[in-house]
């Protein structure tokens, strides 16, 4: 199964700002169970980015958080049709938003590994971004194979 599951991936999306962006994974998180608790999630990834930039790459953002209302880690892939400004001198166009229970501590770290790895493929990136609603199979199927290449 892969490390983003197909439900997880979201394409195309109208988010304009960073807090639309925050609002949409807080709301996802609801609608998939991965939490039970919006504000908690909300709270959460407000707290994380006030203690360091999450932004990892040109154009992509890893807005995390740890928190007790998450019974099992899950990773969500955004695409932005249009980047947004997510900190004063940054622009985002693809999040992988990462919900984690508080003792998830390992999970949590090989999770920031693969997505690290799979950030570094620019193909990948580039394929992701012009991906249309319907290509969330296609996706996360191109995402294992890379990990594959690596042996993770």
């Amino acid at each position: 199964m892969s490390f983003i599951e197909k439900n997880c991936i979201f394409l195309e999306n109208e988010c304009s700002s960073k807090e639309e962006l925050f609002n949409f994974i807080c709301n996802k998180s609801i609608e998939l169970n991965i939490s039970n608790d919006i504000e908690e999630v909300k709270n959460g990834l407000y707290d994380r980015e006030k203690a360091g930039n999450t932004v990892i790459a040109d154009l992509v953002a890893i807005p995390h958080a740890r928190i007790e209302s998450v019974k099992d880690l899950k990773v969500m892939l955004i695409s932005l049709k249009k980047p947004i400004n997510y900190n004063t001198d940054e622009s985002v166009d693809l999040a992988y938003s990462i919900l984690s229970p508080l003792n998830a501590n390992d999970e949590f770290i090989d999770v920031l590994t693969l997505i690290a790895v799979v950030v570094q493929d620019e193909k990948l990136q580039e394929t992701i971004r012009n991906s249309k609603v319907g290509d969330e199979e296609k996706i996360s199927s191109t995402i294992d194979e890379i990990l594959k290449m690596y042996n993770i």
